[in-house]
C-alpha cells in the first residue's frame, strides 16, 4: 500500500458537530450552507427538506458541478426527485444522504480535486 501526504491547504474543509452547526475551516455556520471547494454561501433560504425547491437546484447547477452531495439534516430524507431536473440536464450527478455523511463525502472529493457542491441543512 502505499501512502501520500494531503496537501489540504486552500481547500474548504467542512465538518458537522453535534449541534447541528458546521465549521469549515475553523470558522463557526449556525445555518444552512452551501459549500465549494473555495466559497461558503450562507445566503440561501432552505432550512430544511421540506423548503427545497426547483429554483435551489437550478442555483447549485450554476455553479456547473461535476456532482452535488445534499446533506438533509440528521437524517436522510429525499426531496422530490424533480427538483434534480436542472443538474441532471446538464450532467451532473448528485448523492443524497445525512448532513454527518455529506460532510465527509465533500471532504474527500474535494481531496481528490472533484468540482463537487454541498448543499448543507443543519435540521
Amino acid at each position: 500500500m502505499e501512502l501520500h501526504r494531503s496537501d489540504s491547504a486552500g481547500l474548504n474543509l467542512v465538518k458537522l458537530l453535534d449541534s447541528g452547526e458546521f465549521v469549515v475551516n475553523e470558522v463557526l455556520y449556525t445555518q444552512s450552507i452551501i459549500v465549494t471547494v473555495d466559497n461558503v454561501i450562507t445566503d440561501w433560504s432552505a432550512q430544511s427538506v421540506a423548503d427545497l425547491s426547483t429554483e435551489h437546484f437550478r442555483m447549485f447547477a450554476q455553479f456547473d458541478p461535476e456532482i452535488l452531495i445534499l446533506g438533509t439534516g440528521k437524517n436522510l430524507q429525499f426531496p422530490d426527485r424533480r427538483f434534480f431536473e436542472p443538474l441532471v440536464q446538464q450532467g451532473c450527478g448528485y448523492e443524497v444522504m445525512n448532513s454527518r455523511s455529506a460532510c465527509s463525502t465533500f471532504n474527500l472529493l474535494i481531496g481528490d480535486d472533484r468540482k463537487v457542491v454541498a448543499a448543507l441543512l443543519s435540521t
